[in-house]
């Protein structure tokens, strides 16, 4: 890394200087670039400070999974994964509760996770988005569909 006037710069030196405090233990180096790319990538750690960080395929930032291709598949996988565990658990306890508050747990717990951060799934790929899921256009779409079954099943 280079600062403005071509001099070469460290990762620490650089944040030192934007008044950022660097947690060497906590940090992870994702390089990205396309799927056919990705073999032309280093793999060999790149010191940061005092200690060498090794290359990963994904990293998570604010809760948003990014892959070293940008395809985003592990966010929507984990964003899947964690709204139909949340119906499932729902399914349990559907007996047990009022239809208002089943209908605020949904919203709770698979609406807000589909919301949080859907503007980073934007123009991703149809083939990504159709995999795996025949029942339905998408993942996304489908876990749509189940939490909408289970609110019109309460009203009945």
């Amino acid at each position: 890394m280079t600062d403005g006037l071509g001099r070469n710069i460290t990762v620490a030196d650089w944040m030192r200087s934007n008044r950022l405090q660097l947690n060497a233990s906590k940090t992870e180096v994702l390089w990205c670039a396309s799927a056919r790319r990705q073999s032309q990538l280093p793999s060999d750690p790149l010191a940061v400070g005092s200690d060498l960080v090794s290359p990963i395929r994904r990293v998570r930032d604010l809760g948003i999974f990014i892959d070293a291709d940008l395809t985003m598949r592990t966010q929507v996988s984990q964003t899947c994964s964690k709204c139909f565990a949340a119906l499932r658990q729902l399914r349990s306890i559907r007996r047990s509760v009022s239809n208002d508050v089943m209908q605020s747990l949904i919203v709770v717990l698979v609406f807000s996770r589909l919301d949080y951060g859907s503007t980073t799934l934007a123009g991703l790929p149809k083939q990504l988005m159709e995999t795996g899921f025949s029942l339905c256009r998408t993942p996304l779409i489908c876990i749509c569909e189940y939490a909408i079954a289970y609110i019109c099943a309460i009203r009945k």
